[in-house]
C-alpha cells in the first residue's frame, strides 16, 4: 500500500500547488486528503484506485480553498511560481539575461492565464500537462472523457486568447 503513495504523492503536491499556488497550502491538502483516505482504506482497493482516488480528493479540497479564499489573493502572488526549477522552459544557466527575463515574463504571464481559468478547466489543463490521459483525468474529476476533452480544449482556447491578449507572439490561430 505504501507503494502507491510513494509514488503519487510527488505529483499530488504539484498539482494542488498549480491549482492553488501557494506550496505550503497544497503540502496541507495533500496531507489531509492522504489522512482522510488511509482512514476509510479498508473501503477501496488503494494500490488500484488510491491514485485516481487521492487526486479527486486533492481537486475537490482545493476548489472548496479556492472558492473561500476568493478575493484574497493579489495578482502579485498568483504571479509567483515555484523557484525549484519545473517551470522553467529552458536551463536558467545557459540563457543569457534578455532571455532570462523574457523566459520569467512568459512564466509569469502563463501561471497568470492559469489563475484566471475556471477551476474545473485548470484542474484538467494542470493534470494533462502533468502527463495523464483523458481516461484517467475524467476518472480523477468524475467527468467523460468526451467532456475532458472539451473542457480541455478550452482551457487552451482561453489560455491562446489570454496571451494574444498581452501580445505574446506566436499564439495567432491557435485554439
Amino acid at each position: 500500500m505504501d507503494s502507491w503513495i510513494t509514488h503519487a504523492l510527488p505529483g499530488a503536491v504539484a498539482y494542488a500547488a498549480s491549482l492553488l499556488g501557494n506550496r505550503e497550502k497544497a503540502d496541507d491538502i495533500v496531507q489531509e486528503c492522504v489522512c482522510r483516505l488511509l482512514l476509510t482504506a479498508a473501503r477501496y482497493n488503494l494500490p488500484r484506485d488510491g491514485r485516481r482516488l487521492l487526486f479527486r480528493s486533492i481537486t475537490n479540497a482545493c476548489m472548496n480553498a479556492i472558492s473561500r479564499e476568493r478575493g484574497e489573493m493579489s495578482l502579485d502572488e498568483v504571479g509567483r511560481a515555484s523557484t525549484d526549477g519545473k517551470w522553467e522552459l529552458q536551463d536558467a544557466a545557459a540563457m543569457v539575461p534578455p532571455d532570462l527575463a523574457i523566459a520569467e515574463e512568459m512564466r509569469k504571464l502563463v501561471h497568470l492565464g492559469l489563475a484566471a481559468l475556471p477551476v474545473r478547466q485548470r484542474s484538467a489543463i494542470e493534470l494533462w500537462s502533468f502527463g495523464y490521459n483523458t481516461h484517467e483525468i475524467a476518472d480523477m474529476l468524475s467527468l467523460s472523457g468526451s467532456n475532458v476533452r472539451v473542457i480541455i480544449h478550452r482551457a487552451r482556447t482561453a489560455m491562446a486568447e489570454f496571451l494574444r491578449a498581452r501580445g505574446v507572439q506566436g499564439t495567432e490561430g491557435q485554439e
